[in-house]
C-alpha cells in the first residue's frame, strides 16, 4: 500500500503550537496516512504519553521523541516507536551551521551512540540538497518538522508498505521509499 508520512512533528507537549490532536488532523486534511510525534526531551511535558494516545484518527500514529545529543555542540536525534522495533534519524543537517567534513563527522559519531537508521536533508521542510550525497550512508529523509500549521505539508516521504508500524520503520531502514516536497 502506497502511504505517505512525516517523521518530525512537534505538539504543544514542547515547543509547537498545535495540540497532538490538532496536528494530527492538520496532517489527515493534507491526505497523510502517519506521523510521529517527536516533541522535544528537555521541553516533554509529563502528560504527553496520555494526550498523543488520546488522538483520533484514522493514521498511523507513532510516538517519539526528539533527542538532544552532545557531540562537539549539539545535534538531535529522532527516537521514533514501533511496536516492536524502533528507528533513529539524524535531524536537520542544515541546521547546525557546520560546513560538510564536520556534518559527515557528526553523522559518524552519532553513529556510534546509537543505532542510526537515516539522516533527514531538510530544514524546516525545506530541502538541503547539499546533503544528498553520496558520502552520506544512511538513507536520507523529507520531513517537515513543523512546529505550526503553517509547517504542516511542507516535505514528507512516500512508501510502499504494509500499514504497520514495524514494516515502515523497516522500510525507511533499507532506504526504500522516496522524499517529496511542495
Amino acid at each position: 500500500m502506497l502511504m505517505k508520512g512525516c517523521l518530525h512533528t512537534h505538539t504543544t507537549c514542547s515547543d509547537g503550537k498545535l495540540t497532538p490532536q490538532q496536528v494530527a488532523d492538520a496532517y489527515e486534511e493534507k491526505g497523510y496516512d502517519f506521523i510521529a510525534f517527536t516533541d522535544h526531551d528537555y521541553l516533554l511535558k509529563p502528560q504527553s504519553t496520555a494526550l498523543y494516545r488520546g488522538v483520533r484518527s484514522g493514521m498511523i500514529i507513532f510516538e517519539g521523541i526528539e533527542l538532544t545529543v552532545f557531540v562537539k555542540g549539539y545535534v538531535h536525534v529522532n527516537r521514533i516507536h514501533g511496536d516492536d522495533d524502533e528507528l533513529y534519524i539524524l535531524n536537520h543537517l542544515g541546521e547546525y551551521d557546520l560546513g560538510l567534513a564536520q556534518v559527515l563527522e557528526r553523522i559518524e559519531t552519532v553513529a556510534t551512540m546509537f543505532p542510526l537508521d537515516a539522516v533527514e536533508t531538510t530544514s524546516k521542510g525545506f530541502r538541503n540538497p547539499e546533503y544528498e550525497i553520496p558520502e552520506i550512508r544512511f538513507p536520507k529523509i523529507a520531513s517537515d518538522d513543523a512546529h505550526t500549521r503553517l509547517g504542516v505539508g511542507r516535505a514528507w516521504i512516500e512508501l510502499d508498505a504494509p500499514r504497520d508500524k514495524d514494516s515502515i520503520i523497516r522500510r525507511i531502514r533499507q532506504g526504500d521509499f522516496w522524499s517529496c516536497y511542495v
